[in-house]
């Protein structure tokens, strides 16, 4: 197809979604957007919009083809669309927003996720606060209090704003937040002088951004607190988003394999410090958007992650990076292995009943196969693959035949 009939082929695509979007008219739109929590805060406000009315998700892909197909699978049964939107390059928002208007926006946060197209952070919240501006007077603008830059979008926005955060100017706020493993993720959340307690069976704290953005839209879009915990009781993750998996020879793995932007890592991996087990494994992939040097990146990874962990394995062909950290008294404790492969047997030979072992990786390593590869024989052990979808969805690795293959 020619770059002509291409532009052609999208302008009357737009067109056709505009259509549609006006015969939407008694459907309320939400759209989630920034640089981290976008499809875990969809997961749980779908859920919580879901047990209300009916609702249509669109979660995962979020691009303008994505939205365009999300606007034409919803129906006028639908009294409520759930939309996770990117905005990960400049102009990208105003490209989706007129096909979506959406009546709710949310923010999560800002982070270096696409350190290559914006710099500097200011420029990553111009962008995603895009979203904010385009809601109308009579929509509602839902805030991370706890990030700076998403709270400042408040000067932006027409449209009624609701922060949500840690600290105590929110107005939806957690407080006793409890997630030290083996326990799940539970916190009280208070809204208007009204409190719940959620629990929920996530893995560490740092999801609780996510379910207070939730509550927040879920709020907004008029359902109640104590529907809103209802419904997040028991919730889990999207898939290869800190998602929990138990294998059949006791190894409990926290799989969050779908990204791993650099400035992300430490949030996420230091989580296990809390956690009780007769072992701590880490598990590195490849890391995205590291400004600077990557050898320097990895190493300083290494050097903390050995702090926390008992055991800290570096997968692919970022782990040369740290070779000169494989010193005889770290033998056992510190790997370097290019072969996702490789690491999958080594965790299948050496076992500890009940161990946590926690894989934070970019996609392109498709990681998750170090848990599946536990239970079955995957017929696929790519270097690096550029699906988007999990190896289960996958007919190349031999688990979209498979069933009960993640051992939870």
């Amino acid at each position: 197809m020619s770059e002509k009939q291409h532009r052609l082929r999208q302008s009357v695509r737009k067109f056709r979604c505009r259509l549609k979007r006006r015969r939407l008219r008694q459907t309320t739109v939400l759209a989630i957007t920034g640089s981290c929590g976008k499809t875990t805060t969809t997961r749980f406000l779908g859920k919580i919009i879901s047990d209300h009315a009916d609702c249509f998700v669109g979660i995962h892909d979020n691009d303008a083809n994505s939205v365009m197909r999300s606007v034409r699978d919803t129906q006028r049964r639908h009294r409520f669309l759930v939309q996770e939107v990117s905005g990960g390059c400049p102009g990208a928002m105003d490209q989706v927003l007129p096909l979506l208007k959406p009546h709710v926006g949310i923010v999560t946060t800002i982070g270096q996720d696409h350190y290559r197209s914006f710099r500097t952070l200011d420029a990553t919240a111009k962008e995603k606060g895009t979203l904010i501006e385009f809601l109308p007077e009579t929509g509602v603008a839902v805030l991370n209090a706890d990030d700076p830059h998403v709270l400042a979008m408040s000067e932006r926005a027409r449209a009624r704003v609701i922060t949500y955060g840690l600290c105590a100017e929110a107005d939806v706020r957690a407080t006793d937040v409890d997630a030290a493993w083996p326990q799940r993720l539970s916190m009280t959340v208070s809204y208007q002088g009204a409190s719940v307690r959620i629990e929920t069976a996530l893995f560490g704290r740092v999801l609780s951004n996510s379910i207070l953005a939730a509550v927040a839209g879920g709020l907004a879009a008029g359902v109640g607190l104590e529907q809103c915990a209802e419904s997040l009781k028991g919730i889990e993750t999207f898939p290869r988003r800190m998602s929990i998996h138990r294998t059949t020879a006791g190894i409990w793995f926290i799989n969050d394999a779908g990204k791993a932007p650099f400035w992300s890592v430490h949030g996420v991996v230091s989580q296990l410090s809390d956690a009780a087990a007769p072992r701590k494994t880490i598990v590195f992939g490849t890391f995205s958007d590291t400004p600077g040097s990557d050898s320097d990146k990895y190493r300083a990874t290494a050097k903390w992650a050995l702090e926390i962990a008992d055991r800290v394995l570096f997968v692919g062909p970022k782990a040369l990076a740290v070779r000169k950290w494989l010193a005889p008294d770290l033998e056992g404790r510190l790997f370097m292995i290019e072969s996702a492969r490789e690491a999958a047997r080594l965790l299948s030979e050496d076992v500890v009943n009940d161990e946590l072992v926690l894989i934070k990786s970019g996609n392109r390593d498709h990681l998750e196969r170090l848990v599946y590869g536990q239970e079955v024989e995957l017929n696929c052990w790519k270097q690096s693959c550029p699906k988007m979808m999990s190896c289960e969805q996958c007919e190349e690795s031999g688990l979209a035949c498979c069933e009960g293959n993640d051992g939870s």
